[in-house]
């Protein structure tokens, strides 16, 4: 089973961009095997994907996980795109930098990155960057 994640700038207007992000998340799972979606949650790139990707489940059997930066509260409310969360951090680490070591946890686990970035700047190019490095599989919305 593989996993693929998702970065993306918080906000930037994707919208446009709809179907051939769609067409991404398809390939995906119909010709690369990826069954679990990881997803920050946190932006409009993060919540177009999360919607993308639960109108996939009429088709396919794959989850649609939001990934946390920090510990959830009782309060916490799981979107309804979501099936599921993870908190990923084994070690406490500042709040500050929680996001960027949830974001690198979130790469090393995953097989393919899905990179919505436009601008070479912020914590998912940050993110992609780091995937870069480790050689995975990235498959960017902008060429």
């Amino acid at each position: 089973m593989a996993i693929a994640a998702v970065f993306g700038h918080r906000d930037y207007n994707y919208y446009g961009y709809r179907d051939k992000l769609r067409a991404i998340l398809d390939d995906l799972v119909k010709n690369h095997g990826v069954r679990e979606f990881f997803n920050g949650g946190r932006g409009n790139f993060d919540m177009l994907c999360g919607v993308l990707t639960d109108e996939l489940k009429d088709d396919y059997a794959i989850t649609n996980t939001l990934i946390l930066s920090y510990p959830p509260t009782k309060n916490f409310v799981l979107p309804q795109c979501f099936d599921g969360s993870l908190y990923l951090l084994e070690n406490k680490v500042p709040v500050k930098f929680a996001i960027w070591h949830t974001n690198r946890k979130m790469v090393e686990l995953a097989d393919f990155v899905v990179s919505g970035t436009y601008f070479k700047f912020g914590g998912a190019w940050e993110a992609c960057e780091y995937a870069r490095r480790l050689q995975k599989k990235i498959i960017r919305l902008f060429d």
